[in-house]
């Protein structure tokens, strides 16, 4: 008696164990490829999320597009299983502000006179796993000191079941100009800085250049001295940078440098710092195939006077 009351009690711990294995089985965070049922799970998700933490609220993703006055912004949707849809399975997708706010306050909810929506009813065909939502974005028009984002919804679906994990979804939306990406950043002269000898250009280097217009970029660092807009330098055998400062390259549609200025003000900032062109230098952006090269020379002002020259070429390397 003593040896069955023991077995039925090792009996339990076993089912429950089975039990709790299942469940956090079929929790898994990202739904994709769990169900086996031939397609009759019919799970419904927006396949371009990444995988999230239970701790996190909604899946952020990334679309980055050229700026242009009318560009297409694909969304797909994808029906889970191994088969596809038994029947039509016809969805409505929506928006939903309040994920966008609780993903982050510096994200702004793109305004909808920045966008169309050809139609908020698609369709996944009878057999197919997959559907798409369009959207029609204006990027040339972008405010590109903002950082837009739609939370974007499975609001319904005649069939299946919509995800709670990825029925809805934050996507950043950023604009990119021809100028936009990756650089390795090499000097055609040294870097001179007129207060100090110490103070010397770090080159080679990695940085990147971001959309601020139709034909303008910053810098951006993230790579030696700080996630910021830098231009990084050295100071001694030390990495260092100006504070307040990273230039903003202007190209005309010859890819003439027609500007340099000061991403922090044009002399506005605690540091009275601002730039300018050098119009001894070259300051061309050459596209050549599949090479993008800007060579630009400049000038950090301080306080009004020339204080560092800088004469430069950017390589692209990548898409950032």
């Amino acid at each position: 008696m003593i040896f069955k009351q023991k077995e039925m009690k090792n009996y339990k711990k076993i089912s429950l164990a089975l039990l709790v294995f299942t469940a956090g089985f079929t929790a898994c965070t990202k739904q994709d490829g769990i169900y086996t049922e031939n397609g009759s799970s019919g799970i419904i998700e927006l396949a371009d999320l990444p995988s999230r933490t239970s701790s996190t609220a909604y899946a952020v993703a990334t679309k980055s597009f050229d700026a242009a006055a009318s560009i297409d912004f694909p969304v797909t949707i994808n029906y889970t299983g191994v088969d596809g849809a038994a029947e039509d399975v016809n969805l409505v997708l929506g928006f939903d502000d309040t994920a966008v706010a609780a993903m982050s306050s510096s994200y702004t909810v793109l305004p909808t006179t920045l966008y169309t929506v050809p139609s908020y009813n698609v369709t996944i065909p009878k057999g197919s796993k997959t559907a798409t939502f369009h959207l029609t974005l204006n990027t040339a028009a972008f405010d590109f000191t903002k950082t837009y984002a739609l939370g974007i919804k499975i609001k319904s679906a005649s069939s299946g079941t919509i995800s709670s994990n990825y029925g809805t979804g934050v996507f950043l939306i950023v604009a990119k100009n021809k100028y936009d990406g990756v650089y390795t950043v090499t000097s055609s002269s040294a870097m001179v800085d007129n207060t100090s000898s110490t103070l010397t250009g770090y080159y080679p280097m990695t940085q990147e250049l971001r959309t601020t217009g139709a034909t303008s970029v910053v810098e951006y660092d993230g790579y030696l001295y700080a996630n910021n807009y830098y231009h990084p330098i050295k100071s001694g055998t030390s990495t260092s940078a100006y504070g307040n400062f990273a230039p903003i390259f202007t190209m005309d549609a010859d890819g003439n440098v027609t500007s340099v200025t000061n991403y922090y003000g044009q002399g506005t900032n605690s540091s009275v710092r601002a730039a300018r062109l050098n119009p001894a230098g070259v300051n061309k952006f050459t596209v050549s195939g599949n090479t993008k090269v800007l060579e630009v020379s400049y000038i950090m002002t301080q306080s009004g006077a020339d204080r560092t020259f800088f004469y430069e070429k950017w390589t692209y390397t990548k898409a950032r």
